[in-house]
């Protein structure tokens, strides 16, 4: 009998003698059984239920969730009201009215040409208009807001929030709590002082920085700026169905899609030009895009369709533009907690390491303190609180595995180098020294050979290792060792 086994049966004993009426066998079916039995008896009960509540809480796990969303931008232009007109109601319901019958969820708004910030509420027509303008002391100029839809409105975490007259935001939330951060713009135009322009975009840059890195982003808005067909000059910003020619307003906008590797959705899709082109030129009478819709390059595969909607109508001369998107949202990846560490059982196949098990745990059972208390579950815990402490001291952990036999290597190897870069120096600084001429030589075949003799040690011991494995029936480290040996396939 090995001095192990003698172990294991010298505690059987005492588990015998402890306990008159059961045995080894019977004392860990006692320990177990109950809790066996109880856990069948749940399963049993619960039934079908279970098994689909466990299929809904792991086997989706990886599912993705979609969700459905029609937005719109709009240039307004507010015709139906006058200057000095302190009833906006008029225009948003019509405004209201329109979005209804081509449903949809969320229009992002320009020229609005309200004061101030302020939101009104369309019961009838079932929007909420939110909008953020310049003081009610100056002009009533610019302006952008956001109509949504009522049910989406009781959504809202937080009202829509206005950075100026030409910039007003709002956070979405959807499913698996993820948000999306949509933007209502409106550009300065192609006549207005550079320094409003750059003023714009650098406004612009503040919140969408500040914009938290897992929310989808989304721009919708009248840029001003023509920009053009040159797909291949602007590669994953502009697609392949431009419209028209191209300005000086366009840099502003291709730099900032740049910077913040956004694509304008508006030229990806192949339609005819009267279902692409925004606003017609009052002189030349010429269509042209210059409302857009942006979004992040990685969440191209979210949007459906974009085009214009003609039949739209608020006595504007802008029409309005049409996005049909299916959010694709994936469930955030649960934290996992601190990795699992397993023992070094394998190096129990050596002699050496397993005389010292034997000795150690031995050591610690005749040293483990005799308590009055002799009941399975105490006298169990000394045991698996014996065994797993010398496990630990003697056997270790397991550690990262490595690629190759230069991996397990890489401390000899690089001393090695470091040894054969220093003597060519000490040589070179006294080349007529026989012995500095002898050290170099020697350090180079040093080199050689070493580097010979390492991955020769690596597979021999990668052969035994693959040989214990298959006499000892451990089929899963067999053929990781035969991966080892032949490398990973593809």
């Amino acid at each position: 009998m090995t001095p192990l086994s003698s172990i294991l049966s010298n505690q059987a004993a005492l588990f015998r003698e402890s306990t008159a009426c059961f045995t080894w066998r019977g004392v860990v079916e006692k320990v177990h059984l109950n809790k066996v039995h109880l856990l069948y008896t749940q399963l049993a009960s619960s039934g079908q239920r279970a098994s689909s509540e466990w299929l809904n809480k792991h086997g989706n796990k990886t599912e993705k969730c979609k969700q459905d969303l029609k937005v719109a931008c709009w240039n307004v232009r507010t015709k139906l009201d006058k200057a000095d007109s302190s009833c906006p109601e008029h225009c948003s319901a019509l405004i209201a009215h329109e979005l209804s019958c081509l449903n949809i969820d969320i229009a992002a708004l320009s020229e609005v040409h309200f004061t101030d910030e302020g939101s009104l509420k369309k019961c009838g027509a079932g929007y909420t208009l939110f909008w953020s303008g310049k003081p009610s002391s100056g002009r009533r100029l610019s302006g952008v807001g956001l109509m949504v839809r009522n049910s989406i409105t009781s959504k809202l975490e937080t009202l829509p929030t206005g950075y100026s007259d030409r910039i007003i935001s709002m956070r979405l939330p959807l499913e698996s709590k993820q948000h999306l951060t949509l933007f209502s713009v409106y550009a300065p135009t192609l006549l207005a002082d550079p320094a409003d322009k750059d003023s714009f975009y650098s406004d612009l840059r503040r919140p969408l920085n500040n914009t938290p890195a897992n929310d989808k982003v989304l721009i919708l808005g009248n840029f001003n700026a023509r920009v053009g067909r040159d797909s291949e000059a602007w590669k994953e910003i502009l697609g392949r169905n431009g419209v028209g020619s191209c300005d000086d307003n366009r840099h502003l906008l291709l730099e900032f899609c740049t910077e913040h590797q956004l694509a304008i959705i508006n030229t990806i899709f192949q339609l005819k030009d009267h279902l692409k082109t925004s606003w017609m030129h009052p002189q030349s009478k010429h269509w042209l895009l210059l409302d857009y819709v942006l979004e992040c390059q990685w969440d191209l595969k979210d949007v459906l369709h974009t085009r214009v909607m003609p039949s739209a109508e608020c006595h504007t001369n802008h029409r309005l533009v049409c996005c049909k998107l299916k959010l694709q949202l994936k469930p955030k990846p649960k934290k996992k907690g601190n990795p699992i560490k397993k023992l070094n059982v394998s190096s129990l196949c050596r002699e050496e390491v397993k005389v010292k098990f034997q000795a150690d745990l031995q050591q610690k059972l005749d040293k483990s303190p005799c308590t009055n208390d002799t009941t399975p579950d105490i006298l169990w815990e000394n045991l698996k609180s014996a065994i797993l402490k010398t496990s630990e001291e003697v056997l270790g952990h397991t550690k990262k595995k490595n690629n190759d036999w230069f991996h397990d290597n890489d401390k000899e190897i690089q001393e090695l180098q470091a040894r054969k870069r220093a003597a060519p120096q000490a040589h070179l600084a006294q080349p007529a020294c026989p012995v500095k001429k002898s050290t170099f030589r020697r350090a180079c075949s040093t080199l050689q050979c070493k580097l010979r003799e390492i991955p020769n040690k690596w597979l021999d011991h990668l052969v035994w290792r693959t040989q214990l494995c298959g006499d000892l029936g451990n089929y899963r480290d067999f053929y990781e060792a035969l991966k080892a040996v032949y490398g990973p396939t593809h």
